[in-house]
């Protein structure tokens, strides 16, 4: 039987050349502690160093439950028009 991982959203920042980057993501509880410095994955660069935690959300979700934020962008596309082909003028 697998566990069943809880899940914080989680705002973010990791230093760059000549500033800062930030993110929020949800991430495991057990990862979830302000301070704590985090290696994250990334679609382009592979794992990233450097994410330190600067705030952690109050509401803790049970990972069947995360959020997905692909389904939710279709959605507002099919129900805004976005998603339709756009005619020339």
């Amino acid at each position: 039987m697998s566990r069943n991982v809880k899940y914080v959203q989680c705002a973010m920042r990791r230093s760059i050349a000549g500033g800062s980057v930030r993110t929020t993501s949800y991430i495991p509880q057990e990862f979830a502690k302000v301070g704590r410095v985090l290696r994250l994955r990334d679609d382009n660069a592979g794992w990233v160093d450097g994410w330190v935690v600067e705030c952690v959300g109050d509401v803790i979700v049970e990972g069947d439950q995360l959020p997905d934020s692909h389904k939710a962008i279709k959605n507002h596309r099919k129900s805004t028009g976005d998603s339709a082909p756009r005619l020339l003028a």
